[in-house]
């Protein structure tokens, strides 16, 4: 089975927190540590995996001296730094549409988590059913997701309508610092992760209306399309997010825990080959910057891992059927 992926942005969201907490140099030696790209806590346009992810929140934690990475990283775990995606689900008119809009959107944030709500006898029942929760550093992760959910309440409901949060963890030793959190009873030993709020919670609107121009086509483009859950889309993931070092089939294979002639045999099988994937990758990349960007093409063609343009302009040729120049030309504001 393949391994769940989780968008940059869950990272590049909490870059304030972890300056406060540990300092930006010691956040990115961390990442390291934790096999994750360079440019994790900078870039939100790439796709990790959700494990190593996972691990980093541990180790932020220790790093912090907190119990929980919650408690140095709630504060900063917020749908309001996840781009476009947070200003496509955020301008619904009530609460319980957010949440619909958050859960359809799922895929263009994390491989395999899901998002469900609905009215119970207990009240508006919000579920966040994470794909590895038996993974050790789960610990960390799971009351985060809960803290993000809650970012999607706040411009709805701020901090009324709370009734539990049902936490599928272990009791720790202190509970009182997560009911601070939180604002509520938090319960623990529990079979599902769950934000329990009042009925009325779902049909809540906003005090005033949002115009937003976010549609879905651009939270598609945005999140370079939906998170990986096949192997060459995990491929694909996996070269944008290490473009900068210039990532190799040894590298990536490293990465899947693959030999890389396993890696080689598996991508043929698929129709295509790893020299293909990276040069559609880097192109897909290149596309985005002449069409989004200022820079020319010498510093695009650095950015995307091609040592002189001229490099860039063949393969973008290949792919495209046009120049980068061409392509420049053609658009809108071309």
């Amino acid at each position: 089975m393949l391994r769940p992926f989780i968008s940059s942005r869950t990272l590049h969201g909490l870059d304030a927190g972890l300056a406060q907490n540990i300092g930006r140099a010691t956040a990115r030696r961390a990442l390291a540590e934790c096999d994750l790209p360079a440019d994790a806590l900078d870039n939100p346009r790439f796709y990790v995996c959700q494990l190593k992810v996972m691990r980093y929140l541990d180790r932020i934690s220790r790093l912090s001296g907190d119990d929980n990475a919650l408690f140095a990283l709630g504060p900063f775990a917020s749908v309001g730094s996840y781009g476009l995606f947070g200003d496509y689900v955020t301008s619904a008119t009530t609460f319980g549409e957010a949440l619909r809009l958050t859960r359809d959107l799922m895929q263009y944030h994390v491989s395999l988590d899901r998002l469900s709500m609905g009215q119970t006898c207990e009240g508006f029942r919000i579920t966040y059913h994470a794909a590895i929760r038996n993974a050790e550093s789960y610990w960390h992760y799971a009351p985060l997701a809960l803290g993000v959910v809650l970012s999607i309440a706040a411009p709805y409901i701020g901090n009324r309508y709370r009734r539990a949060v049902l936490l599928n963890l272990p009791k720790p030793r202190k509970v009182a610092p997560y009911e601070a959190y939180f604002g509520c009873d938090v319960l623990f030993d529990q079979p599902e992760l769950v934000l329990l709020l009042e009925p009325e919670a779902e049909y809540a609107r906003r005090p005033r209306p949002l115009t937003s121009a976010v549609t879905l086509a651009d939270v598609a483009r945005d999140a370079f399309g939906s998170a990986p859950q096949t192997l060459v889309e995990t491929v694909r993931a996996l070269v944008r997010a290490n473009l900068t070092d210039d990532p190799g089939i040894d590298r990536i294979a490293q990465q899947l825990d693959m030999s890389t002639r396993t890696l080689r045999r598996r991508i043929e099988e698929q129709g295509t080959s790893f020299r293909d994937l990276a040069r559609a990758v880097r192109v897909e990349m290149a596309q985005d910057l002449i069409l989004g960007s200022g820079l020319d093409l010498a510093e695009i063609s650095q950015r995307v891992g091609y040592s002189h343009s001229s490099h860039l302009g063949r393969a973008f040729r290949q792919v495209t059927g046009m120049t980068p120049s061409e392509a420049r030309a053609v658009r809108p504001d071309g």
